[in-house]
């Protein structure tokens, strides 16, 4: 895979079925933060609020939504992984795995966000 040079471009190079996968998560994450913006950080889509909040990156089995305050919403969904310091991710693996528990994750990155944004590196 090549270092896409936009954001479409990132998507657009990606194989079925994780292609799907992915655009279905920027999807949620567009309607539910839709004052969030979008650009390339790492060759990654990243979305932004005050600080940086999500990366998309896509593997062969699975898509990572990685939440980039994870730490603090780890406790709101046994979905959410990892042990960083700060940064945690979902794993999903189909697009049924988009459902209203995901939105919840995601809705509280975004009000995390808001009222308590942390400064990322």
């Amino acid at each position: 895979m090549t270092k896409p040079k936009s954001v479409n471009a990132y998507f657009d190079q990606l194989a079925p079925p994780m292609r799907d996968v992915a655009l279905a998560l920027r999807a949620r994450i567009e309607a539910l933060g839709p004052s969030l913006s979008c650009k390339l950080a790492w060759g990654f889509p990243c979305w932004s609020g005050t600080e940086r909040i999500f990366s998309v990156i896509a593997h062969s089995e699975h898509c990572n939504l990685q939440l980039w305050q994870g730490a603090q919403l780890a406790d709101a969904s046994p979905r959410v992984e990892g042990t960083g310091k700060s940064l945690r991710h979902v794993k999903v693996r189909s697009l049924a795995e988009i459902d209203s528990a995901l939105d919840t994750v995601i809705g509280e990155a975004i009000a995390l966000d808001a009222t308590a944004p942390q400064k990322i590196r």
